[in-house]
């Protein structure tokens, strides 16, 4: 069997489609990843064979839109909204138009490359993250099953789909009708790997198959203080690994109010930054140090708690080591992992009014630290997530998509 797995960024989306990847490279099919060139480093990075198609997009400057700024804001909209659409007002609906425009100007110039690829390799089946709309359209144009891989959102995210029945948007179904491809050739079904617990009903009837998540974080080496003996708890603040992309030049705003947050605590407090993003720190607090590149799934097992800013691969990295998690969201999608880590009791996520006063901070990761609670909530939900079918498991589902044709 051949699978050609897609995406359109890296690292977050990326990162979510390797373990099944690995899995179906492991029971012996042939895989290759589909990515603009500038995610084809990352790609080479996990070990799989990238593709690089089409042109890069100047990504940055469409979110810079006026219209997106509300997403880049941490202002909350109403909890929920990506499992009911009704919540949402006008203004909202604007910003998920302007979202809509930024993922189909991706996939217009990912697509050409991409259909002439598939074309000449012949996949039998196709997996591509949600946002990704040149890897439904190379599986309609060649006829082959479709999958769609979450990245751990409580719900499926479809912003080319809106109304009853998820009826597909103008502009969705003209990319499709531009190679002569059907635009309800959509996926089959959607591997979700959120866990149980957190997940929201989906606004219109989808397909979904648990898959349990697994950490992949990057390639990395553990330093030596890692696993050393310590006197206070760890506790570990990221902004993910591309919370420094929107402003390379600075550390993100995150780090500056937790820090000053947490020097009031008797705590170990360990900032994890991307590649590059450890020269941004200088004269830091004793016992606060900078890991770099370190993978999160090695660090996080020796934290007591994590502060950060919402992301999906930390939070459900957290939550697969059973770990305790603040959350302070810097865009509206990401309150969303922090409302339903609060909910089940595995976390806390302050309002948005406290989430830049450090007083709060404090006394909100105090909280998770005292309480003993929140360790049974994150060991619990640990244990539901073991419970979900490995990606090995899943690899089942594609080859019998691809017999079936």
């Amino acid at each position: 069997m051949r699978v050609l797995f897609t995406t359109w960024a890296e690292p977050g989306h990326l990162y979510s489609l390797v373990q099944l990847a690995w899995a179906c490279q492991a029971a012996g099919h042939e895989v290759r990843v589909a990515v603009p060139p500038a995610c084809a480093p990352a790609v080479a990075g996990t070990g799989l064979i990238g593709v690089p198609v089409g042109r890069d997009v100047a990504v940055d400057q469409i979110r810079n839109r006026a219209d997106l700024a509300p997403w880049r804001s941490p202002v909350r909209w109403p909890e929920g909204w990506n499992s009911r659409p009704e919540l949402l007002d006008d203004g909202h609906r604007t910003v998920l138009a302007a979202l809509l425009d930024k993922q189909l100007a991706v996939a217009g110039a990912m697509a050409d490359d991409l259909v002439g690829f598939a074309r000449a390799w012949r996949p039998d089946v196709v997996v591509h993250d949600p946002l990704a709309f040149a890897g439904p359209l190379a599986a309609a144009v060649l006829g082959v099953p479709a999958f769609g891989h979450t990245w751990g959102t409580a719900a499926v995210m479809r912003i080319e789909a809106a109304g009853p029945g998820d009826r597909l948007l103008p502009g969705y179904r003209e990319l499709f009708e531009r190679y002569g491809a059907d635009p309800e050739h959509g996926p089959s079904a959607w591997f979700d790997p959120c866990p149980p617990p957190l997940r929201l009903p989906d606004p219109a009837p989808r397909r979904r198959l648990p898959v349990r998540y697994v950490p992949y974080n990057g390639p990395g080496l553990l330093p030596g203080w890692l696993h050393a003996e310590r006197s206070a708890p760890r506790v570990c603040v990221t902004a993910g690994v591309s919370g420094g992309k929107i402003r390379p030049d600075r550390p993100p705003e995150l780090f500056t109010r937790t820090l000053a947050a947490l020097t009031s605590l008797d705590v170990e407090v360990v900032l994890a930054v991307g590649a590059g993003q450890g020269g941004q720190f200088a004269g830091l607090p004793e016992r606060v140090r900078v890991a770099e590149s370190l993978p999160m799934a090695a660090l996080l097992p020796t934290c007591a708690a994590v502060v950060h800013h919402g992301g999906s691969g930390t939070g459900l990295t957290a939550a697969a080591v059973g770990v305790p998690q603040l959350v302070l969201p810097q865009v509206p999608v990401a309150a969303e992992i922090g409302e339903r880590l609060a909910a089940v009791g595995a976390g806390l996520i302050p309002e948005p009014e406290r989430q830049d006063d450090p007083a709060g901070i404090a006394a909100a990761v105090a909280e998770l630290l005292g309480e003993p609670r929140f360790r049974k909530a994150a060991a619990l939900l640990r244990e539901e997530m073991l419970a979900d079918p490995s990606p090995a498991d899943r690899v089942a589902v594609l080859e019998e998509a691809a017999a079936a044709g």
